[in-house]
């Protein structure tokens, strides 16, 4: 059974892990690997999710004890779904859908929700369009030195 709670300060290294591998499962053909890395290092560094766990929406998803997905929120004057990953083992199990949807009982308040998503990244394309997620616009931008497809997405609350 897959258990949705807020997360901790004590679930950083869980995150952390998740991503990593995440990360190197979803982008390995679509990226260069010293682009991951990179990136990996820059957003889920110990100092930036502390800043992330204390100033946004963080909820991670266990199973056995074990974190094996997380999503996170960021709410201001729109909600943002900042990230959204599952490990492999735990794919296609509807974990990343319960996570969306347990973050939007929390933010209410919203009729829309934003999602940015590389544009060869089809598997996660194919999440969003499957829970309502429309696209917006596509644009260019520069992640490490590698320009990169980008779709902004957004979902009707409302």
């Amino acid at each position: 059974m897959v258990n949705i709670r807020q997360a901790t300060t004590e679930d950083i290294s869980a995150i952390r892990r998740v991503a990593t591998m995440a990360w190197h499962d979803t982008y390995q053909n679509i990226l260069a690997a010293s682009t991951i890395v990179q990136f990996l290092a820059a957003a889920y560094s110990d100092e930036r999710l502390e800043k992330r766990l204390e100033s946004s929406l963080f909820l991670v998803a266990e199973a056995d004890g074990q974190v094996v997905g997380f999503t996170n929120l960021i709410n201001g004057t729109e909600l943002y779904l900042s990230a959204i990953y599952v490990i492999p083992g735990f794919q296609r199990q509807n974990i990343g859908g319960r996570l969306i949807d347990e973050g939007l009982k929390i933010c209410s308040d919203y009729n829309e929700l934003f999602v940015e998503v590389a544009t060869d990244n089809q598997i996660a394309c194919q999440f969003y369009h499957k829970y309502g997620f429309e696209l917006v616009r596509e644009y260019e931008e520069n992640l490490f030195g590698e320009m990169v497809t980008t779709g902004l997405l957004k979902k009707s609350l409302k």
